[in-house]
């Protein structure tokens, strides 16, 4: 009889529990959310867009889309056009070094899903980082996610950027245009990208990080990567906001888990696509298990971004970083309560 009481005790808390947390309006209901580019993935935002998620939490979310790369969508969060971002983990930790507080509030995807790509001619003489020498290499932006691991990897074979020079050449088809057209001899480039060239047979990969086995191959561990950040002071002001935004994502990445490629390839909007059904639907069958299926982050995964920015970037080295303020589990904990 008393176990059954506390039972009904736990039930009727966490109902209670869930109402109070909705019982507040969100703090600014209108919000706009930068998406570092079209890359399979940040997909989440858009979907959860598409499919009334955000309507659902009561917020009016206006994307907007830095095709330029996630460096572009952290200046805009930076100076205040834009009140969250969709972009690269990597951010939050390069921000502390600099003084600013930037924090993780919801994890998209457990691994990078980040390939580095070798033009197929040139296979025989690029067969690992250091030979890279003298070679160019395409990235987003620079200070972007793939400038990051760019630099990271050729740093690990003993280069500089002396020896290695880097192009910003975009994200998504002006990047796979900069590669064919021969711009560059290596391109670092998310899905829809890499499918697209492993299909033309224009390229061979010196390392493929859109499962956990590549990614420990290429950094050594699980490398969080595509999340929802924001201001600490943003998130301070406007928990509520917030709270709301990560059970839309919350929804999403369950949503993404629960259907088929074909059926969220048929939901995605176009500018996250290709023409051909087929090479989305294969697209999101390599890649699907990259995403996380709760958004919470890893203590322990971490510390893999940060190992690897430390090697290459001196602010970062020379920094005290605490990772415990790069993010929080507060708001997809509280998710898990209030979405059922």
């Amino acid at each position: 009889m008393l176990k059954t009481f506390k039972k009904l005790l736990v039930l009727a808390s966490s109902v209670v529990f869930s109402v109070a947390a909705h019982a507040a309006a969100p703090e600014k209901p209108e919000i706009k959310i930068a998406v570092g580019s079209a890359i399979l993935g940040y997909s989440p935002a858009p979907l959860a867009s598409t499919l009334g998620f955000f309507k659902k939490e009561g917020l009016d979310v206006t994307l907007e889309n830095f095709q330029a790369g996630g460096s572009k969508a952290l200046q805009a969060l930076i100076g205040g056009s834009v009140d969250l971002v969709v972009g690269s983990y990597d951010h939050t930790i390069q921000m502390q070094a600099k003084g600013k507080e930037i924090v993780g509030v919801f994890l998209l995807n457990e691994v990078p899903g980040i390939v580095f790509n070798v033009r197929a001619d040139l296979a025989d003489k690029i067969k690992s980082a250091k030979d890279l020498k003298g070679m160019r290499v395409g990235i987003t932006t620079p200070g972007s996610s793939t400038d990051m691991i760019a630099r990271y990897y050729v740093a690990r074979a003993g280069l500089t950027d002396r020896d290695v020079k880097f192009i910003g050449v975009g994200s998504g088809a002006p990047g796979m245009v900069a590669f064919e057209a021969k711009n560059v001899d290596a391109l670092l480039a998310y899905d829809p990208v890499v499918t697209q060239l492993s299909r033309k047979k224009l390229a061979v990969q010196l390392f493929d990080a859109r499962t956990v086995e590549g990614s420990k191959a290429a950094f050594g561990g699980a490398y969080p990567f595509a999340c929802v950040y924001v201001t600490k002071d943003f998130l301070e002001k406007n928990p509520e906001t917030v709270q709301r935004v990560a059970n839309a994502f919350l929804r999403t990445v369950r949503w993404i888990d629960a259907n088929t490629p074909a059926k969220i390839v048929k939901t995605l909007p176009s500018n996250f696509k290709l023409g051909e059904a087929s090479l989305n639907e294969e697209i999101w069958g390599s890649s699907k298990a990259m995403f996380s299926k709760t958004g919470l982050f890893s203590e322990e995964a971490v510390k893999t971004p940060l190992s690897v920015l430390s090697q290459y970037d001196p602010g970062v080295a020379s920094a005290r970083i605490d990772l415990k303020k790069t993010y929080t589990n507060r708001f997809a904990e509280a998710a898990a309560q209030q979405v059922k």
